[in-house]
């Protein structure tokens, strides 16, 4: 049991050594070869780092030896709510309105998941109500565009509630084993919101 406990303790001081970024309170993307070249190219450079702000930068607090960090926890939730990636429906994936799938305004529910699950594990009260505010805006969404189209959605638009997202190379689908279990996830912990305007 001790040598897996090492093994945690390695790969969380792994991690935040290349990704974690103090001063912006998020775990970055981490460029291998980007034409920046750093002084020394053979050891971790922060100019390195994607500082381009993706919901994805936040999913490190899912992990359990981060959202047991109560100060890690609110630097990050700091950074988070700052950050511009929660809208009226939900979280979005990016900043970057591309066109393309994963990023706004689409906003996934895997993402949604993780974000509220590593909110609520750490125990915070601050921590739950904004893990709760952001479930209840994907609970409505998801609600509304239910009543409109008979469908669950792979993804949806994180600025209008109840329409599916689009972008990619294929059409949006619908279904869907992420969007459904993610709700009842959700309503699971939560349960059905008594004001069904909340976020939308």
């Amino acid at each position: 049991m001790e040598s897996f406990l090492e093994a945690a303790e390695a790969r969380k001081k792994a991690i935040n050594s290349v990704f974690w970024n103090g001063k912006m309170g998020q775990w970055f993307d981490y460029r291998l070869a980007n034409g920046t070249i750093c002084k020394e190219s053979e050891t971790w450079q922060a100019c390195n780092q994607n500082q381009n702000v993706y919901a994805s930068n936040f999913i490190p607090l899912w992990i359990d030896l981060f959202h047991s960090d109560a100060a890690l926890v609110e630097n990050v939730m700091g950074s988070f709510q700052s950050s511009g990636l929660v809208n009226v429906a939900g979280i979005a994936t990016s900043l970057i309105n591309s066109g393309q799938q994963w990023d706004f305004p689409n906003g996934w529910a895997p993402l949604q998941h993780m974000i509220v699950e590593g909110l609520l594990r750490s125990g915070l009260k601050e921590a739950r109500s904004l893990a709760e505010d952001i479930a209840v805006r994907w609970i409505n969404t998801n609600y509304v565009g239910y009543m409109k189209t008979g469908a669950m959605h792979e993804k949806y638009d994180v600025q209008k509630c109840g329409e599916f997202g689009g972008g990619g190379e294929y059409i949006p689908q619908t279904g869907f084993g992420w969007s459904n279990g993610v709700l009842l996830a959700f309503l699971e912990e939560f349960g059905w919101p008594e004001d069904r305007s909340i976020g939308c």
